[in-house]
C-alpha cells in the first residue's frame, strides 16, 4: 500500500512541472518579454513621408517615381531586410514596381500583409476631377507618403523587435495605386493587384491593413478655419474601413460572392481591431471601425480576392463631394505637401501624433501576433482561417509524454507490486549518455 501511496506522489511530482511547461511552451523565451524592445515613432514617420516628398512628383514611369522606390529599398536594406523588387507592366505602365519584405511566421499559409502606394498624382478635383495637365503636379505628402513613411516605420520596428510572429507578415509598398486620369485606359490599384494575383498562393489566407492617407486625424484638432465655416466636430476622425460585417452590397454589386469564411474573417477582424482601439484607450467617436462600402484603394483588391482587409484613413473625401466642411483632403492636388500638412494640423508636432494613432493600431495587432499566449489570444495561436471547427489546445500535446509515463508507473505496479530501481530522464536530443536517477524502493 506504501509502494502504491509513493507511486502515485511520484506521478503527480512528474505531472506538476510538465503541466507548468505545457503553459508556456508554446511561448518561445524570447516572447516571454511583455513590453516590447522599440515602439514605432511618429517622428520617425514624419521625416521618412518628408524625405519621399522630396523626390517630387513620383508619377509612374517617372525618374521620381524610380528614385523614390529606390530609397525605400536602400533604407529596408539597411535595416536588415532582403527586399523583393517585384516588377510589373500594365497598358499604362512600362516600368512599375512593387517593394515587399517578409517576416516568417509559424503559420506559413496565413499571413498578414500591411501595404502603402509609393506612387502620386495630380489632376483637377471633383466636380471635373481627372483632368491631367503639364503643370500640375503633387510631392504625395498626404497620398501616400504617410502611408509608405509610417510602414518604414514599422519595419524598423518589427526588425528590432527579433521575435517569429504567428503569422507570417509581409510589408508592402505598391506602385500604380492611383488612377491615371479621365484619359486612363484602366483602373488604379495596379500594383495591389498584381500582388493579390501573382504573389499570394491559392491556399493562402490573408488579412491585408491598408495605409493610404492618414495624420490628420485624432487626436489632431480641426482647425479654427474649418470651425467658423460650419465645422462642428473637435477632432478629425481616423477611420477604419473594413470588410464588411452588415453590409456588403458595394462589393457584392460588383461580383463578390460573399462565402461563411469571408464572413467571419470580417467579423473577426473588425473586433480585432475594436480590441486594440479599446486597449490603446482610442475614443470610439474619433477613431472607428466600420463597413467599407466605398472601396477607393489598395484594401478594394484583397477583399474581391476573398481576403479580410481594413483601410486606414485619415481626414478624406473632397468638400463637394461630402458637403462636409470637416474633410477637405489635398489629395492629388497641387496643394498635397508637408507645408499645407503642417498648416492643417497646426503644425508638425500634430502630424506626428495623428500619424502615431494609426502606428499605434497595427503596431499593437503586430505585438498582439508575436505574443499570442501572453495575452490570452488562444485563437491566434492556431490556424484563425481554417475553419475546421477542431482547435486543439496546443499544450494538451505537450503534455502527452508525460501523461504516458505516468501510466506506465501504474501498469508496472499493477503488474509487479513494486517500483522501478532507476527511471532514465534522457530524452532524444540530450547526450548520448542517460542521466539517471536512483529511485529506491523503500521496504518499510
Amino acid at each position: 500500500m506504501e509502494r502504491q501511496r509513493r507511486a502515485v506522489t511520484l506521478a503527480l511530482l512528474l505531472l506538476v512541472p510538465t503541466l507548468m511547461a505545457g503553459s508556456i511552451a508554446s511561448t518561445p523565451d524570447i516572447q516571454q518579454q511583455v513590453e516590447p524592445a522599440a515602439w514605432p515613432d511618429g517622428g520617425a514617420a514624419y521625416d521618412n513621408m518628408q524625405q519621399l516628398a522630396n523626390f517630387g512628383y513620383r508619377r509612374i514611369d517617372t525618374m521620381a517615381n524610380e528614385n523614390g522606390r529606390d530609397w525605400i529599398v536602400t533604407e529596408l536594406e539597411a535595416m536588415g531586410y532582403d527586399v523583393e523588387r517585384q516588377p510589373f507592366t500594365s497598358d499604362e505602365c512600362s516600368n512599375c514596381e512593387n517593394i515587399v519584405v517578409t517576416i516568417n511566421g509559424t503559420l506559413e499559409k496565413n499571413w498578414m500583409v500591411a501595404g502603402a502606394h509609393h506612387d502620386a498624382i495630380c489632376y483637377t478635383p471633383p466636380p471635373f476631377a481627372g483632368i491631367t495637365y503639364p503643370s500640375c503636379t503633387s510631392s504625395g505628402a498626404y497620398d501616400d507618403g504617410t502611408g509608405s513613411g509610417a510602414l518604414l516605420e514599422l519595419a524598423r520596428v518589427f526588425m528590432e523587435w527579433n521575435i517569429t510572429p504567428t503569422h507570417t507578415w509581409k510589408l508592402g509598398w505598391w506602385d500604380y495605386e492611383e488612377w491615371q486620369g479621365s484619359g486612363s485606359s484602366e483602373s488604379g490599384g495596379q500594383g495591389s493587384l498584381h500582388f493579390v494575383s501573382e504573389q499570394i498562393p491559392d491556399d493562402v489566407n490573408v488579412t491585408y491593413v491598408n495605409y493610404d492617407m492618414f495624420a490628420l486625424n485624432w487626436p489632431v484638432p480641426t482647425p479654427l478655419a474649418s470651425r467658423t465655416s460650419g465645422c462642428d466636430e473637435d477632432f478629425w476622425t481616423l477611420y477604419m474601413f473594413t470588410s464588411p460585417v452588415d453590409d456588403w452590397s458595394y462589393y457584392e454589386d460588383r461580383g463578390l460572392e460573399v462565402t461563411p469564411e469571408m464572413q467571419a474573417d470580417a467579423e473577426w477582424l473588425q473586433t480585432r481591431l475594436k480590441d486594440i482601439n479599446e486597449n490603446l484607450s482610442h475614443p470610439t467617436e474619433w477613431v472607428r471601425v466600420i463597413d467599407d462600402t466605398k472601396g477607393n484603394s489598395d484594401h478594394f483588391n484583397f477583399i474581391m480576392a476573398g481576403h479580410a482587409a481594413t483601410w486606414i484613413r485619415g481626414q478624406h473625401q473632397n468638400i463637394i463631394e461630402e458637403g462636409d466642411t470637416c474633410e477637405q483632403t489635398p489629395k492629388h492636388q497641387r496643394s498635397d505637401s508637408v507645408a499645407t500638412l503642417n498648416t492643417m494640423a497646426g503644425g508638425r508636432p500634430n502630424v506626428e501624433l495623428g500619424l502615431q494613432t494609426g502606428l499605434d493600431i497595427v503596431a499593437m495587432l503586430a505585438w498582439w501576433d508575436r505574443n499570442a499566449s501572453l495575452y490570452g489570444d488562444n485563437d491566434s495561436t492556431t490556424d484563425l482561417h481554417s475553419h475546421s471547427g477542431f482547435n486543439f489546445p496546443l499544450e494538451w500535446w505537450m503534455w502527452l509524454p508525460m501523461l504516458l509515463l505516468a501510466s506506465a508507473f501504474f501498469v508496472h505496479l499493477a503488474r509487479t507490486g513494486r517500483l522501478p530501481d532507476r527511471i532514465s530522464l534522457w530524452k532524444p536530443g540530450d547526450a548520448e549518455t542517460p542521466v539517471e536517477a536512483d529511485l529506491v524502493a523503500d521496504d518499510d
